[in-house]
């Protein structure tokens, strides 16, 4: 007979919505500002294989990751707006080719530079790509507020940035905020001791 215990849970806490934080490496005054994030989702492609009653699905091997959409409060100089419209639009460079190399100069990465430790050495970006991505870890806190999970969140780049609305038609002060959405290679987690 199977020993049941080891179906048992260790841990009996709620995980909360609220117990959270979150580091993007390359733009620290959004970090500062930042309300909400999210850990994304993943979904696992499928091989359909054919057969004359029904068709089978099997499990593929390719993953997609789902964009991590970030919303921060946009402070009164729009700083940390600026910090990601320059990141962004510096990536497009629609004015001037001085703009990329911008974006290029502005990075706090290290020059040697690979996409995974363990990737294809014909796959490994230039030092000069590698500046335009940023990595980031979102820390995830127990209920005795204790830091327990880091997500990993490698090779980001921001593809989207939401408008600004400004209204005088609102009685009471609404802070504006704002929401990036990130593209990335992919992510881990790694556990507390």
């Amino acid at each position: 007979m199977a020993d049941t215990r080891s179906h048992q849970p260790t841990v009996f806490d709620y995980a909360g919505g609220t117990t959270w934080r979150m580091n993007i490496e390359r733009i620290p005054k959004v970090t500062w500002f930042l309300t909400s994030a999210q850990v994304p989702g993943v979904n696992l492609g499928q091989a359909m294989i054919p057969s004359p009653l029904i068709d089978q699905n099997l499990p593929g091997d390719k993953l997609t990751f789902e964009p991590l959409n970030v919303t921060f409060l946009v402070d009164e100089e729009l700083q940390n707006y600026r910090e990601l419209w320059d990141w962004i639009v510096g990536i497009g460079f629609p004015e001037q080719h001085s703009e990329y190399e911008a974006v290029l100069g502005s990075s706090n990465r290290s020059t040697t530079y690979s996409l995974a430790e363990d990737a294809d050495p014909r796959y490994k970006a230039t030092p000069s790509d590698s500046a335009l991505y940023s990595d980031a870890t979102l820390t995830i806190y127990n209920s005795k507020n204790l830091p327990k999970i880091n997500i990993i969140i490698k090779d980001m780049y921001p593809t989207s940035l939401s408008a600004l609305e400004y209204s005088n038609a609102d009685a009471d002060v609404d802070y504006l905020s704002g929401i990036v959405t990130f593209n990335y290679l992919h992510y881990t987690f790694e556990t507390h001791k």
